[in-house]
């Protein structure tokens, strides 16, 4: 399920992508508004070429948005984006509480959560058996 949308602006051409997706068609979109740049060079903080806008396409989105740095790259919120969907495939109510909760700053720093629920899965999975 898409999470996070995604308005990119670049010497007056426009993009908008809704994460995650797949990271071949992410050069491909960008390059098609002159962004020769590989996604993880692409950061979200405004540059004087660069401008990008992203909102939280429902809550787990939202999350996600509300907790990222002006480092992060596209690459780096599109990774984040695949894991939660990878680790999340019954929902996102879980996901979202921890990610709200979280002390976390960056999307590295979100990864590390969904790392962890990952775990606990797996954990309770094998205790399951």
């Amino acid at each position: 399920m898409k999470t996070v949308y995604a308005f990119i602006k670049y010497q007056g051409n426009s993009l908008a992508v809704d994460f995650p997706l797949n990271i071949c068609d992410m050069f491909d979109h960008l390059g098609s508004i002159g962004i020769r740049e590989s996604p993880s060079n692409v950061t979200i903080a405004d540059t004087k070429d660069v401008t990008v806008r992203l909102a939280g396409l429902n809550k787990v989105g939202t999350a996600i948005v509300g907790k990222l740095s002006s480092s992060d790259s596209l690459a780096d919120i599109n990774m984040l984006c695949h894991s939660i969907d990878e680790a999340c495939p019954f929902g996102y109510e879980d996901m979202t509480e921890r990610l709200s909760a979280s002390d976390a700053r960056s999307a590295k720093e979100l990864m590390q959560v969904v790392e962890e629920f990952n775990q606990l899965q797996q954990t309770q999975k094998m205790g399951g058996i």
